[in-house]
């Protein structure tokens, strides 16, 4: 196996959290956190699994960090606390457990979602962390650890003065939504199915906070994302008082996975097994339980196991 060379950090992409392998496990953050609504509880430090650490490429090994691409304006997965700096949310505390687990730091470094993927081609990342929907066409370029079950939500203004309910309601209108994601793809396909006599405006932006001021301002009638970060913004955006879920259930759930290259296969294995020990010992719910997120929760870890 042939490994890209490793760019540990880039002066084109803004700032990185950086945690020690060995520390207690806070969120990528401080003290002050604590009342970060994004920022979840603490969770004990975990042992170095030594074999697991052995098992890890060389180069991980010499470095003792592996860096991790991800988009930190996604809540709760992740996102940056008042400093700009320090990113918190359900990814870097896995993440974090998982080096610790492994014996290395994680590093994480933000990026614009839609340059996330070329950057780690590039390899200017070890993986990519970022709530990032695991699917069939992903898979013939990377390989999925698939740590997560979400669905999709539409994001309305609060009281939804348009009465949407469901996918048909938003045939005909602008609709907000993440640059590159997999919702985008969705309502492309919901263009050919549901609304192909009445398409949906799809308005793609470079962040879901942007995707969520077209929706505040009028220009757009919802948002369409992933169920979790839907559920999180509704709550605490504007105390609650700006946004809500129109529908009722999430729709269409899909498998969330780390991401590596098609030739990283010794550091995705390794980071497969990790997975399933912080799984087997009740770490992995404690995490997903700070963040309310206990429904995505999988039993099973698998490698590319998308639905479509």
């Amino acid at each position: 196996m042939t490994r890209h060379p490793r760019t540990r950090r880039l002066a084109w992409l803004p700032v990185a959290a950086v945690v020690a392998a060995g520390a207690l496990l806070t969120a990528c953050g401080s003290s002050d956190d604590a009342d970060d609504p994004a920022a979840g509880e603490p969770v004990a430090s975990q042992e170095v699994d030594q074999k697991l650490h052995d098992s890890l490429p060389a180069d991980v090994k010499d470095a003792g960090k592996v860096t991790i691409g991800t988009e930190a304006l996604y809540p709760p997965f992740e996102s940056f606390t008042d400093d700009n700096e320090t990113i918190v949310g359900l990814d870097p505390d896995l993440a974090t457990a998982l080096g610790q687990v492994l014996g290395i730091e994680v590093e994480f470094t933000h990026t614009a979602f839609d340059g996330l993927l070329t950057a780690l081609d590039g390899g200017r990342f070890d993986l990519v962390m970022a709530a990032i929907t695991d699917t069939k066409d992903r898979e013939e370029v990377y390989d999925f650890v698939d740590y997560f079950l979400t669905g999709q939500s539409i994001v309305v203004k609060k009281g939804n003065p348009e009465g949407i309910e469901g996918i048909s309601d938003l045939c005909g209108q602008p609709v907000a939504v993440l640059k590159a994601s997999t919702q985008e793809k969705m309502l492309g396909q919901f263009n050919e199915d549901e609304c192909a006599d009445d398409p949906i405006e799809i308005d793609p932006f470079p962040s879901d906070k942007d995707a969520l001021t077209q929706v505040q301002s009028g220009r757009d009638v919802a948002s369409f994302t992933q169920d979790a970060v839907g559920a999180f913004n509704a709550a605490n955006i504007g105390g609650g008082n700006q946004f809500e879920v129109a529908n009722s259930e999430a729709l269409l759930p899909t498998p969330v996975g780390i991401v590596f290259t098609k030739e990283d296969t010794q550091l995705r294995d390794a980071f497969k097994a990790a997975l399933e020990k912080l799984i087997a010992d009740g770490t992995y719910h404690e995490i997903l339980a700070n963040y309310e997120l206990e429904s995505g929760a999988v039993d099973t870890v698998t490698i590319n196991g998308a639905t479509e």
